[in-house]
């Protein structure tokens, strides 16, 4: 199992048709809240292929963020959702946490593999890391 410290997060949201039209419809001045133009507010990102393609509006976080930080990058999100398309719907529980590949800082990686050993001890479950 490795560790990999270098890559950046991505919390968001799937853009639905509500949310679609909320940001389609919000004010000239509130486009800088999604235009991907400031690492403080949110950018869209497309996943797939032309036929599946999917929309995702979030925020990009650097590696590592401590685990208190979790809940109040969720409710900027939302936050910044609420204003710009007023509405849409979004439940906290739709902000999803993804590892954002070809983005990141440089490459740290922590390989806790070792051969020959066993892993799995009796009575263990879970991954974890060790030193």
């Amino acid at each position: 199992m490795k560790l990999d410290k270098g890559c950046a997060l991505f919390f968001g949201t799937k853009i639905d048709s509500k949310l679609r039209e909320g940001l389609a419809l919000s004010k000239p001045g509130d486009k800088k809240y999604f235009d991907g133009s400031s690492e403080e507010f949110l950018r869209v990102l497309e996943i797939g292929d032309e036929k599946d393609k999917e929309r995702w509006i979030g925020k990009v976080i650097k590696p590592g963020p401590a685990v208190t930080e979790v809940d109040d990058i969720q409710r900027n999100i939302i936050s910044i959702l609420r204003r710009v398309a007023p509405n849409a719907r979004i439940p906290a529980s739709a902000v999803k946490i993804f590892v954002l590949q070809g983005v990141g800082l440089l490459p740290q990686v922590i390989d806790d593999e070792v051969e020959g050993e066993e892993l799995d001890e009796a009575g263990s479950s879970g991954p974890y890391i060790t030193y």
